[in-house]
């Protein structure tokens, strides 16, 4: 199989990203002893947790709006609306900065890793989003038409700001995302352990495991893309896996179910239509594949799979985020 097609994708990664801990609101010395007695991977996981809700909550909508706005070319007409993040679901840009990004999001990690280059590359974050969002805040207004009229002057000016302004922020953004994937990546597997430890491999074990599972089969994908060695062998085991996974689910439906069991399910109907987007998105690019497409068309295949896998864990968040 020819893996040429891999140099063409222009890789649109998985956006979102998986803190496996509670947010919680402990962030003194006692809450992280608490978190260190339970084991240094919850410790971890809950220090990263207000930087990952920060992307998760800002990062990727941003990333989605701004991905709109150059498909559409950047039409001058539409810049002061172009950066309203609650067209994607959720707030607008100056609420979800406020609630999730303003204040010191890296102080339980400080506590834990003084030393850890994410904290530096996260106030760099900050500083830079704190800028974006005062140029931009008054952009869900403008969306609907009910902003300030703004001059030839005053909308030259906001354009080019606008460019000034976009690649600073994507740059502090990759910063912190190359330094924070693999610290939300490291410690799952412990963590899925200590659960299974804790209440077997209940309903609430196998929600992880399959969230793990997602999370898993798109690092095979990014890794195999880069490195050009992924094959449609690699890609079929892990859709059967990724299936398996979420056929789990099945076993606990009709069972005497607890409110925690209940509230689990919740969760596994939430994210019910966009994993199955996910899983068909990884079927048709091997179908797709195997039936040597062009390369334009592979490339659509995994954005389609990027997209199915952010939706997918955008919604479990919502939900999540207190419970993991």
């Amino acid at each position: 199989m020819n893996p040429n097609w891999l140099f063409a994708i222009s890789l649109g990664l998985g956006l979102t990203l998986f803190g496996l801990a509670g947010s919680g609101t402990q962030l003194g010395q006692i809450g992280l002893w608490l978190d260190n007695r339970d084991s240094p991977y919850t410790a971890q996981a809950n220090a990263l947790n207000p930087i990952i809700d920060c992307m998760n909550q800002v990062d990727v909508p941003w990333r989605m709006v701004h991905q709109a706005y150059l498909a559409e070319g950047k039409p001058r007409s539409t810049a002061p609306g172009a950066y309203d993040l609650s067209s994607q679901g959720g707030p607008d840009i100056d609420l979800a900065y406020r609630s999730s990004c303003s204040g010191d999001i890296g102080a339980k990690l400080r506590r834990l890793d003084p030393g850890n280059p994410l904290l530096a590359a996260t106030e760099r974050y900050q500083q830079v989003l704190a800028r974006f969002v005062a140029l931009t805040k008054d952009a869900h207004m403008h969306r609907l038409g009910l902003g300030r009229t703004l001059d030839e002057a005053k909308l030259d000016e906001l354009v080019r700001q606008l460019e000034i302004q976009a690649p600073d922020y994507l740059q502090a953004s990759n910063a912190v995302r190359q330094l924070l994937l693999p610290q939300d990546v490291e410690h799952r597997p412990q963590q899925l352990q200590r659960l299974e430890q804790r209440l077997g491999r209940n309903v609430h074990w196998a929600l992880l495991n399959y969230m793990i599972q997602a999370r898993s089969t798109m690092d095979l994908l990014d890794d195999g893309i880069r490195q050009r060695t992924l094959t449609p062998a690699q890609l079929t085991q892990a859709t059967q896996e990724l299936r398996q996974a979420w056929e789990a689910r099945q076993q606990f439906i009709g069972s005497i179910q607890d409110q925690e069991t209940r509230e689990a399910l919740y969760l596994w109907q939430l994210i019910a239509a966009p994993s199955q987007h996910y899983l068909q998105a990884l079927d048709t690019l091997h179908r797709d594949w195997l039936q040597h497409a062009e390369p334009q068309r592979l490339g659509e295949d995994f954005h389609a799979v990027t997209q199915g896998y952010d939706q997918m864990l955008y919604h479990y968040n919502q939900l999540a985020r207190s419970r993991y």
